[in-house]
């Protein structure tokens, strides 16, 4: 017997209302609601978000500022420099221009006056009472010295005449002269008198008495007169000018007559000019 096709029309749930006028409802399963579906403008200022992505939104509305260490105003003041460095400034420059107006002065002057150095000639020189035995050596020495002063503006003053007699490069006798003072344009006579008396100040060793003691056997003795000299050159009360010179008076010939003690400078050597060193 055959079976009858099953009906194609659904049984209907017996508590289920016929009820056409009913509206029907649609649910969401994602409870995502659409704004544009609704009716609503977009969102402002955001993208979409993406599935599985939590936005983070940076709610301050400006870029981030700058690093608190970068500052692109006026930097701050200098410090000022200690007040001691400023004074050491302030010395330097005050000495620097002391000393160029001190050198401008003195070359403006040095044109102006034009100083010359004083002039030395030994007049005459003799020696008396020469007495060489047993190793001892006494002599009494006389010169005097023209001292000239050149100058047409500058007075000279010397202060200290200290003259010295040597025998070659060795020393023999010495003494200290009195301060003399020259006019411009003038000259005078410096009287130079000396002792070699075997004392302490004067005394010269055994080898020296003999090479004179040999010289003086043929019949003359080379000798020479030297002077330290401290001067003051002046002009009024403006200008002064403190100078020392040595003063070379070389190769002296003293010449003795037969066996006498006595001695004059030859008349070749009169007058002699000295060489004088200006410091």
């Amino acid at each position: 017997m055959a079976t009858p096709p099953p009906s194609s029309s659904p049984k209907k749930d017996p508590t289920q209302t016929n009820d056409t006028n009913t509206p029907q409802t649609t649910t969401n399963t994602n409870n995502n609601v659409n704004p544009q579906a609704m009716g609503y403008p977009p969102a402002m200022g955001y993208p979409p978000g993406q599935p599985g992505f939590t936005p983070q939104y940076n709610h301050y509305p400006y870029p981030h500022p700058p690093p608190a260490g970068t500052y692109y105003g006026n930097p701050p003041p200098a410090p000022y420099p200690p007040s001691g460095n400023a004074f050491i400034r302030g010395f330097l420059a005050m000495l620097i221009v002391l000393i160029i107006f001190t050198c401008t002065t003195s070359v403006v002057a040095w044109l102006l006056l034009r100083p010359e150095i004083p002039i030395f000639r030994v007049e005459t020189l003799a020696v008396s009472d020469f007495n060489l035995s047993k190793g001892s050596f006494t002599a009494d020495w006389d010169a005097n010295v023209t001292v000239e002063n050149p100058n047409h503006k500058l007075k000279i003053y010397l202060d200290e005449v200290h003259t010295f007699i040597y025998y070659k490069e060795d020393f023999v006798s010495s003494s200290l002269e009195d301060p003399m003072f020259l006019e411009t344009e003038s000259h005078q006579i410096m009287q130079v008198k000396m002792q070699t008396n075997n004392t302490a100040t004067h005394l010269v060793g055994p080898l020296v008495v003999d090479a004179i003691g040999k010289e003086r056997s043929g019949g003359s003795v080379k000798i020479n007169l030297r002077m330290m000299v401290l001067a003051t050159f002046k002009s009024g009360s403006w200008w002064t000018r403190h100078a020392s010179m040595k003063v070379f008076c070389e190769d002296m010939k003293v010449i003795f007559v037969g066996g006498a003690n006595n001695g004059v400078l030859a008349s070749e050597y009169k007058p002699l000019k000295c060489i004088v060193f200006y410091a």
